[in-house]
């Protein structure tokens, strides 16, 4: 399942159009479904990503279902996708899973998925990305520890803080800001109110649906979807001028040493490089464009992203 150039971070799966799919309807509504697809450990939560085009307003709505010791849950409905449009669904459940705005999390270890897709107007079928969490996996401490040497991405900062919203609206626009930057930073320009106005989210409100940045990163003309990372080596080969990182972090007050925001559930932020045992990042939340970029400990880093929040992550690169 995994694609074997370019690679990809551990659990995270690309599955291209018409391998072994099931077509189904006419008109102007088709069905795909995929085949079953058994993973090499159990895993506990479930990502699911869609780099899709469309030249006039079609629509792709994206449903996904698990296997648990040889018992199928139902198709949970993850996202509704368009140009005009992005609509997540009200918290689903059943015996197996619960399914929070775009992260599926298993009640028991799960050993297959497959996905449906329902396609209108002139969609096409999208290269579909799917990222697991290790049922077993727990932090490690070597998780920390940095690539040697020093690497630099050049970003143009942006503040969140200093946009011409509503400043209700400015703390709730960590994430298209910062994929702002990183498209910025791969050659796409992009506004950032543009970028939020995007990918808003407009059932859940939100701005940081996850599957909706990488969507529109996607249709930008990158190759974009969520993954979760393990260590902070693996920014050797995924951190470069052509492929960025966006992390999510969580932290309480005192666990990131000049963090822009005092504690947070959640925020995302940019990375841009690393030296001298520190991550080096552009973190939107700054009060204004000088603070911006920023050095963050690595070890400390590595607990709010690796082991708070699992890793996660969008991987925006060129195709």
């Amino acid at each position: 399942m995994n694609s074997a150039a370019p690679k990809l971070p551990y659990l995270t799966f690309v599955h291209r159009p018409q391998r072994g799919y099931l077509f189904q309807g006419d008109g102007d509504v088709h069905t795909v479904v995929s085949p079953v697809f058994e993973t090499s450990v159990e895993f506990s939560s479930l990502i699911l990503s869609a780099n899709y085009h469309t030249l006039t307003n079609g629509w792709l709505l994206s449903e996904v279902q698990i296997l648990q010791n040889g018992v199928w849950s139902k198709f949970f409905k993850l996202a509704l996708y368009s140009p005009k449009i992005n609509h997540s669904f009200d918290e689903q459940e059943d015996e197996a899973a619960v399914l929070a705005v775009d992260v599926l999390r298993a009640k028991k270890p799960a050993q297959a998925y497959r996905f449906r897709l329902s396609l209108h107007g002139d969609m096409d079928v999208p290269r579909v990305f799917v990222s697991l969490t290790d049922a077993s996996a727990v932090y490690d401490e070597c998780a920390a520890i940095l690539p040697s040497g020093k690497r630099k991405i050049a970003v143009k900062p942006i503040s969140q803080m200093r946009l011409e919203v509503s400043l209700a609206d400015r703390v709730r626009l960590c994430s298209p800001v910062s994929l702002t930057m990183a498209l910025n930073a791969l050659g796409q320009k992009n506004d950032p109110l543009q970028t939020a106005s995007a990918v808003y989210d407009d059932r859940a409100r939100i701005y940081g649906n996850w599957t909706f940045n990488t969507a529109y990163a996607s249709r930008c003309g990158y190759e974009a979807f969520v993954t979760r990372f393990r260590r902070l080596s693996q920014l050797e080969e995924f951190l470069t001028p052509n492929s960025l990182i966006l992390a999510s972090v969580s932290y309480k007050h005192g666990e990131l040493t000049g963090a822009a925001v005092a504690q947070t559930p959640g925020h995302l932020m940019l990375l841009c490089g690393w030296e001298n045992g520190k991550i080096r990042v552009a973190d939107p939340a700054a009060e204004n464009i000088r603070e911006v970029i920023r050095f963050y400990p690595a070890e400390e880093f590595a607990r709010a992203w690796l082991q708070h929040k699992r890793g996660a992550a969008y991987l925006v690169r060129k195709i």
